[in-house]
């Protein structure tokens, strides 16, 4: 073909393309709505017709294929920009790869145990992001299956002579994100009481007999996690306690100083067990733990040596699970600047290297892909989160924004979000010199949060005076709790 002709058919498929997909819209100023557009079209260009059905790869090259946990947030980014039959069609395509077991393999490989729980929590936030449970219907023999899958590896471990046998976990496995083989390990736990979480939630009112086993061994399954994490703890010489990804007996814990694990290594699978997984309480030592590792461990505004480059190295998307994690916990600062550290992290066309050298680094490793869509997805999650955040039945507004969001005095908005509450748009403009006026609603289809909460402040000049069209009250210090059953509503900020 005519290389002219191919390069103008490329210019005007550019020109008419669109970031997002009604119902959905944003409106995002400055550096942040760059990297949105951005990270919108890195994970549209890798998307790939396989067996008839769209898939969005991880990369071009290192990782184009597909990956279930990549696959979960990547999914969720989607269905964020409003291309939810794209979504479906990813999903419906993890679902292909089960096998007679009932386990789900996939480009993770076999003892990628986690791949089966994840690929059910992904069938489960779908559902709830689109407010239709069809999917899960249709599918709950095959998530019954592989709930049935995942207790036989419990019940193999019992029989065995593990460490993870012996507290009731589920078999070694790979940990992954810089812990390689069949180890005794957590992160594979982990990732199932997730799953099965988000299964046996949602059973609770569709009461599907596929699915009636997950509640059961969710309640088993964490006991014996929370039996093995008291016993499996470390203490750090920095001053806190916190829990390793691979158990005290495997042998790479005994290795060189060298070559041993950081202590955090592998921890990717707790942060995304605390978020979006939502398995523990704020307040729970295996949060507080991580948090305080995390912490710990920052470099250049991210949590270092927390991949497979463990001396001087930086996974970058990690920062963001672990800029969730902060968002999650209420720890604002500390996510706006792990957040705003991962974005510096990113190349000048706004993507990501997966691993790579922090700048004083005596070692010069790479790692991964480039550009890798788990960062791009991860992006443009943290951003939805940043205005609107679901923290199980609360549904938390402008918990991310900071007083330099706001310096450019610029509107921002986002429209036909899905939630598990329906359906949210919100529009914030600037008001007077400091003030703000934010527009808020709520599909009335959907269910009613339990509590919606504001920030009292946007920033030290700007007070929330009033709310118009709903009730208010003081939730905690520096929150105010609107009332949930209303629908439409304006907050404004003044000075």
């Amino acid at each position: 073909m005519d290389p002219d002709a191919l390069l103008a058919e490329m210019r005007a498929w550019w020109k008419q393309w669109q970031a997002f997909h009604a119902p959905v819209a944003w409106t995002v100023p400055g550096r942040e709505g760059d990297f949105l557009i951005a990270c919108a079209r890195n994970i549209q260009q890798a998307r790939e017709v396989k067996d008839g059905k769209l898939v969005f790869e991880v990369g071009p090259t290192v990782y184009r294929g597909l990956w279930i946990v990549d696959g979960n947030f990547i999914l969720e980014a989607a269905r964020y920009l409003g291309f939810d039959d794209a979504a479906d069609q990813g999903l419906l395509s993890e679902w292909g790869r089960q096998v007679p077991s009932g386990q789900i393999i996939a480009s993770g490989g076999k003892e990628h145990w986690k791949d089966t729980a994840i690929a059910m929590f992904t069938l489960v936030r779908a559902c709830e992001l689109k407010q239709d449970w069809s999917l899960l219907r249709r599918l709950a023999p095959q998530v019954g299956h592989a709930i049935e899958f995942l207790i036989q590896l419990r019940d193999e471990a019992r029989r065995g002579n593990s460490p993870n046998g012996r507290y009731g976990l589920l078999a070694p496995g790979f940990p992954d994100g810089g812990i390689a083989g069949v180890r005794y390990d957590f992160t594979n736990t982990l990732w199932t009481l997730a799953g099965l979480r988000a299964v046996a939630a949602a059973n609770q009112k569709l009461q599907l007999p596929d699915l009636a086993r997950a509640a059961g061994f969710y309640r088993e399954l964490r006991t014996a996690f929370d039996n093995a994490a008291k016993q499996e703890m470390v203490g750090d010489p920095r001053g806190f306690t916190y829990l390793p990804m691979l158990m005290r007996e495997d042998e790479q814990m005994h290795e060189d100083a060298w070559d041993r694990p950081r202590p955090q290594s592998a921890q990717w699978a707790l942060s995304q067990t605390i978020f979006p997984g939502e398995v523990f309480a704020k307040d729970d030592p295996v949060v507080r733990g991580h948090i305080a590792l995390m912490q710990a461990c920052t470099q250049e505004d991210v949590p270092a040596e927390t991949g497979w480059l463990r001396h001087g190295g930086v996974w970058n998307y990690n920062a963001a699970f672990v800029a969730e994690v902060y968002l999650w916990a209420g720890l604002r600062a500390w996510a706006h600047r792990t957040f705003t550290g991962y974005l510096n992290h990113a190349s000048p066309l706004h993507a990501w290297r997966e691993e790579q050298p922090l700048q004083q680094a005596l070692l010069g490793d790479n790692w991964g892909d480039m550009p890798h869509n788990w960062a791009s997805a991860e992006c443009i999650r943290y951003l939805r989160h940043m205005l609107a955040l679901e923290d199980n039945q609360t549904l938390r507004l402008f918990d991310g924004i900071q007083p330099s969001d706001l310096r450019e005095r610029q509107p921002f908005s986002l429209s036909g979000s899905p939630t598990r509450f329906g359906r949210i748009a919100l529009a914030a403009e600037p008001v007077g010199r400091r003030g703000w006026k934010m527009r808020f609603t709520r599909e009335s289809s959907g269910p009613a949060p339990e509590t919606v909460t504001l920030p009292e402040k946007l920033d030290a000049g700007a007070a929330l005076t009033r709310i118009d069209g709903a009730g208010k009250r003081t939730a905690a210090a520096g929150v105010i709790s609107i009332d949930p059953a209303a629908t439409a509503w304006t907050a404004t900020w003044e000075s």
